[in-house]
């Protein structure tokens, strides 16, 4: 290898050659990444992950307690928010009752929705203190910032949106879930303003630098195919769910692409620019330019790439998003700063478009340097102690994530939420959850008791305005529950009941006479039934006595009986025998004796049974 290929090598020479093919080339990619898959924005949109850690212990805790309760399975939560001028009414029930049923319907993007408001139980929890507003908490499908979060926000909107409400009562929803998604509109539509700002400000800042219309159009042109590009390569991976994807991610992409590709454009042009005042030609200042600009380039890119793929490596999805989309972004960007952005120089330096227009002062940037040089130590301090001033903030900054500080106050979730603060306190909007786990069922009275005390010495914790729960329903101790209160009640109902219990003292001093009177009586009752039970035993023995003279009586007639019955046969078939008078009196004899004859057998047959 010669000295002439040491100083013009073989890529240097292959972007020269091939200068026209490779604007091409990159003008058909960035068409084709562009228009095969839908834009950045839209992939950004449909295929959005979410920006909470999934990981983090309270993301955890909650998909935990939805699943316990099935629920829930996601971290969206919309707080849906009724006011009117007036105290709620029953109209206003009314209307709050269809708007819930409507949203019970939709099961794709409402998972569980928390009808405090509808139970006259505990409606005065959901209810502000002026009676003046209330609010409903909706567990949505879909985790914040997600494609299926961010529509199930629109859902439930348009639910409440396509409502009729009472004269003089609105419907607000906000929520972390809504803020969310309202974040990511607002930057959706602001990407656009940015990048034409943006633009705007380059082409006047390009414009004083090098007043020059063809010198701004060509680094606009180097900088828009980039970023172009970028975009489209990260649509691509994207849309097809190659890497995770957010609003953000586009937002950090354009401003990074923009700004690297402006620089590495201001590199190559600005050197172009001093190899040609150097009086050197149009090809030896192009390969000037190349040999001192892409270690710079490459250097500072793979900097900036490997500094953004870290932000993988962050536990909050906000970061955690941003990192391998920004930095295959600028390796798209550095492609082109490489190879598209000197193949456009080559081909406008051919038409002088980028010869310079004045002569650049460099006397000023001479004096730097050499100071810098001879006194690198002072130069130093003094730098440091400028660093420094700047960094004196450092200690009293406080960062926030509250998106409600990020984006206008005239989004739906904000407006919703300022509507929430005139009534209730910023915490409602966005409460904290404990569950309280055993292994048997707390139904009962003793873990009530303990599920009391828990709620009661959270209550004491310094931050905490207001607790709710199975024994707060209304965010207070209920009313006539305490110990003391519940002793000083027992002596009321007493002294209420003292003269009714003296009067059932009395009625019972008089049963407890009239016992005693009957109890006398009884012992009478008793001794006549022992004088009778003596008089019928005696009785008993006289009809045994009696009985044994009825027998013998019955035997006596049976053998009187046996004598006189041939004498009674023949009386008995004897046809004169009415007509004769002595033997009338005979028959009459004979009937008596017949009938005492078969009394005395009846009273035989009596006897045996």
């Amino acid at each position: 290898m010669n000295a002439h290929d040491d100083t013009r090598p073989r890529f240097m020479r292959a972007v020269r050659t091939f200068a026209v093919p490779i604007i091409v080339a990159w003008l058909l990619l960035t068409i084709a990444v562009n228009v095969l898959v839908p834009w950045i924005e839209f992939v950004a949109r449909s295929h959005a992950v979410t920006m909470s850690p999934q990981d983090a212990p309270a993301m955890i805790a909650a998909k935990h307690m939805g699943k316990k309760f099935q629920e829930f399975d996601s971290d969206s939560i919309v707080m849906l928010v009724l006011e009117s001028d007036k105290p709620l009414g029953e109209e206003a029930h009314r209307y709050y009752d269809g708007l819930v049923k409507k949203l019970q319907a939709d099961h794709k993007h409402v998972q569980h929705l928390q009808d405090l408001w509808g139970d006259p139980v505990t409606a005065a929890g959901a209810q502000s203190t002026d009676g003046k507003a209330a609010y409903a908490q909706i567990n949505t499908a879909g985790d914040q910032g997600s494609t299926l979060g961010n529509e199930s926000v629109d859902a439930v909107r348009k639910i409440v949106d396509d409502s009729h409400p009472p004269a003089g009562i609105k419907a607000y929803v906000t929520g972390p879930a809504a803020l969310t998604t309202d974040m990511n509109e607002a930057a959706d539509k602001s990407m656009f303003k940015m990048m034409g700002v943006t633009g705007v400000v380059i082409m006047i800042m390009l414009a004083i630098v090098y007043r020059s219309v063809s010198t701004v159009l060509l680094v606009l042109f180097m900088v828009f195919l980039e970023m172009l590009t970028a975009r489209g390569v990260i649509a691509i991976l994207g849309y097809k769910d190659l890497l995770g994807f957010s609003t953000f991610v586009v937002a950090m992409l354009s401003s990074l692409a923009i700004a690297a590709g402006t620089d590495y454009a201001i590199f190559l042009i600005g050197r172009y620019q001093e190899a040609r005042q150097a009086g050197e030609d149009r090809e030896t200042a192009y390969y000037t330019m190349f040999r001192g600009t892409y270690h710079v380039i490459l250097g500072s890119g793979l900097t900036i790439a490997g500094a953004s793929f870290c932000l993988h490596f962050a536990r909050l999805a906000y970061f955690k998003a941003l990192g391998i989309p920004s930095a295959l972004g600028l390796l798209v960007v550095i492609a082109g700063a490489l190879t598209v952005a000197p193949a456009v120089v080559v081909v406008a330096s051919r038409f002088g478009l980028l010869d310079p227009k004045r002569m650049i002062k460099v006397r000023g940037w001479r004096r730097i340097g050499t100071a810098t040089v001879r006194w690198p130590g002072p130069i130093f301090v003094a730098s440091l102690l400028i660093a420094l001033v700047g960094m004196l903030v450092v200690p009293g900054m406080k960062i926030s994530y509250n998106d409600r500080f990020y984006i206008p106050q005239h989004l739906p979730s904000n407006i919703g939420y300022a509507a929430a603060e005139r009534h209730f306190s910023p915490s409602r909007m966005n409460p904290d959850i404990l569950m309280v786990e055993a292994d048997h069922d707390m139904r009962n009275s003793s873990d009530m008791i303990i599920l009391d005390r828990i709620a009661k010495n959270i209550f004491r914790t310094p931050g905490i305005e207001r607790i709710q729960s199975i024994t707060r329903p209304l965010g207070s101790p209920i009313e006539h529950t305490s110990i003391p209160f519940q002793i000083s009640m027992q002596a009321i109902p007493i002294q209420e009941n003292l003269q009714f219990m003296r009067d059932r003292m009395a009625d019972m001093r008089k049963m407890s006479d009239d016992l005693g009177a009957m109890v006398g009586s009884m012992e009478r009752m008793y001794g006549l039934l022992g004088q009778l039970s003596s008089t019928t035993h005696r009785m008993v023995g006289d009809m045994n006595d009696m009985k044994a003279t009825l027998d013998e009586m019955r035997d006596h007639l049976a053998d009187f009986d046996d004598f006189a019955r041939p004498l009674r046969g023949y009386l008995y078939w004897e046809q004169h025998c009415f007509n004769i008078p002595v033997c009338w009196p005979r028959g009459r004899y004979s009937r008596r004796s017949t009938a005492w004859t078969s009394s005395a057998r009846t009273c035989k047959h009596c006897s045996k049974t």
